[in-house]
């Protein structure tokens, strides 16, 4: 295990997880009260000072690091990066020489502020985001995140990280079990344009021509229906585990929990008392089967169980393998900006 996953004091020197206001499952006993956080300490400092032109120099440094020791970390911290804005990430980026991945289909609103770069989130800063893995809910995926703070918030805000090979291990086998069976529906439900709150699928797709987008849902076999207002309803089935490429394990890799139709009945910019499929998204057993929210429950619980909260600075990097670590963000209130940029 990585050393950002050692023991620290899970009391009230920590995070607080239950009850949080606008977190699905929060008021679960199930949950932790708090999770801890990962000392500024176990953070990674490359050498200083930065020499004037360095840029790729620090990232030739980040990437022997990441590539010798993320899948097995999971998570690498670097501190005090020669960064400041987005402009100054995206050329990091670039440096670092991984291949960019698309964010086409992804559900989040998330503007692209710098070539690769995307915003982290546009969702309301009292959200809290609970753990889960990048695009977990499509079949092509990106391998890698890269989180990188312009600007910290004044309250909370941090980044929760979650181990998925040692939150797995916590869920009951029959309930593995079902899901390796049947896999998991997802329902998507689009205006045509994005709003405050959610996507459309205009941005979505990369197109405004129905016709194309038709296409697109037959070549993928989705099965989908227009309504009067232009919104666009469809779902598929995707299995809930997935291989990883180099070592052959099997992965609990999905978005069950979070686009789960409770966390908009936790929204608070949306009604609690929609039907499931007026959601944004929501889901069902493979064979389109309900899941018991009492079942979301708990497994939203069980992710949250191994969490530890990072508290990102201007300048600070998180690197993460997104097969294996989830990630979120704690609600927060002042200015804070994070960034993220995806990779294969």
């Amino acid at each position: 295990m990585s050393a950002f996953y050692e023991s620290a004091s899970d009391d009230k020197s920590g995070v607080r997880v239950r009850g949080r206001s606008y977190l699905a499952g929060a008021d679960s006993l199930d949950v932790p009260e708090f999770i801890p956080r990962v000392s500024r300490e176990q953070f990674l400092t490359l050498a200083r000072p930065w020499q004037e032109g360095s840029l790729a120099r620090v990232a030739e440094q980040c990437r022997e690091i990441i590539d010798k020791s993320l899948y097995e970390q999971g998570a690498i911290i670097f501190k005090d990066l020669p960064l400041h804005n987005a402009s100054d990430f995206n050329a990091f980026i670039n440096q670092l020489g991984y291949a960019p991945f698309s964010y086409n289909g992804g559900i989040a609103v998330r503007n692209q502020v710098a070539g690769h770069v995307l915003m982290a989130s546009n969702e309301d800063s009292r959200i809290t985001l609970a753990p889960h893995n990048e695009m977990a809910y499509l079949l092509e995926f990106p391998r890698k995140l890269f989180f990188f703070c312009a600007r910290e918030g004044l309250e909370g805000g941090e980044v929760p990280i979650s181990d998925i090979r040692e939150s797995v291990k916590q869920i009951r086998p029959n309930v593995l079990a079902r899901f390796r069976d049947v896999g998991i529906r997802y329902y998507r439900n689009l205006p045509r344009a994005t709003a405050i709150n959610e996507i459309g699928w205009e941005e979505t797709f990369g197109t405004s021509d129905k016709s194309t987008i038709e296409q697109i849902m037959l070549e993928k076999g989705y099965e989908f229906v227009w309504d009067k207002q232009d919104r666009l309803s469809y779902s598929y089935v995707n299995p809930a585990f997935v291989t990883h490429p180099d070592t052959g394990e099997e992965l609990w890799f999905n978005q069950v929990t979070e686009l789960h139709c409770s966390y908009w009945r936790n929204h608070p910019q949306f009604p609690p008392d929609l039907p499931d499929n007026a959601y944004p998204a929501t889901t069902a057993y493979g064979d389109g089967t309900p899941i018991p929210v009492e079942l979301i429950t708990y497994l939203r619980a069980v992710l949250w169980q191994p969490a530890k909260a990072v508290k990102m600075r201007q300048g600070d990097l998180l690197a993460l393998d997104n097969l294996v670590i989830q990630h979120g963000r704690i609600g927060f209130s002042g200015p804070r900006q994070h960034m993220v940029s995806i990779t294969a």
